[in-house]
């Protein structure tokens, strides 16, 4: 049997997790203006195309289209 957690607790954590900070530990970051950039961890690239937005608390990666917060971050990290 599935446990439901109300969708306000999930909204609660998304808003006080730090998206930098769970991204850092996987992908080194550079400030970039008011993002943070760095080589995405789900495509072989040469070239920074991986952003993180603190501001919305997402990500995007501008070359292989993947993107979300820090849940689908983390989710697609473990597979």
């Amino acid at each position: 049997m599935a446990v439901s957690i109300p969708e306000e607790t999930i909204d609660a954590i998304r808003t006080r997790a730090d998206i930098v900070a769970v991204v850092s530990r996987h992908v080194t970051l550079k400030k970039r203006g008011r993002s943070f950039v760095g080589l995405c961890p789900f495509h072989s690239e040469k070239t920074p195309s991986f952003s993180v937005f603190p501001e919305r608390q997402s990500w995007h990666c501008f070359g292989c289209g993947e993107g979300g917060n820090v849940f689908t971050f983390l989710m697609r990290m473990d597979s």
